[in-house]
């Protein structure tokens, strides 16, 4: 077994995107069996519960890890650049005025994964909303969040979705 530590940086890089991935892709496959085991409502509502309390965890571990301090928008961009569910995931992050942070997805593996099942109902809006807005008031209460543009779409070179966060 190689140690991690000995890995070049563009192994880890690979290896840090790799786990990204799976780590989207387990939590596919974990709603799938939440909804197999019960209903489409009540998985809906055990994802959205599990993705706000992870949200808080990851913004008490990033500051206590990478020492991301203050509030604001500034901290948002830097928690949300540590975070390792957004590194598989075509991500722009525009800072439009001091007071708005635009925040759009180009690709996402899970929509594609809902689209190519030919899901009539997708999670994204529910599911990431509450995980933005709990990632929001982790970092700062005052930032407030806004979907601009939800799935679905009507081919695969639109975007995903777009957001605005706002103080």
């Amino acid at each position: 077994m190689q140690n991690i530590q000995d890995l070049s940086r563009e192994d880890l890089i690979k290896h840090l995107e790799f786990l990204s991935g799976l780590t989207m892709a387990v939590d596919g496959f974990w709603f799938v069996a939440a909804e197999k085991a019960t209903d489409f409502d009540r998985a809906l509502e055990m994802d959205v519960n599990v993705w706000t309390w992870y949200a808080s965890l990851l913004v008490r571990r990033i500051r206590k890890n990478f020492s991301v301090d203050g509030a604001g928008l500034e901290a948002l961009k830097q928690i949300i650049s540590h975070d390792p569910m957004w590194w598989t995931v075509d991500l722009a992050l525009t800072e439009d005025t001091p007071e708005r942070l635009t925040f759009e997805v180009r690709n996402c593996p899970a929509l594609a994964a809902m689209e190519k099942m030919e899901r009539k109902r997708l999670t994204c809006d529910p599911v990431e909303r509450a995980y933005l807005e709990a990632l929001a008031a982790a970092v700062d209460p005052n930032i407030k969040v806004q979907a601009l543009k939800l799935p679905p779409r009507k081919s695969p070179s639109e975007i995903c979705c777009r957001w605005a966060f706002h103080v």
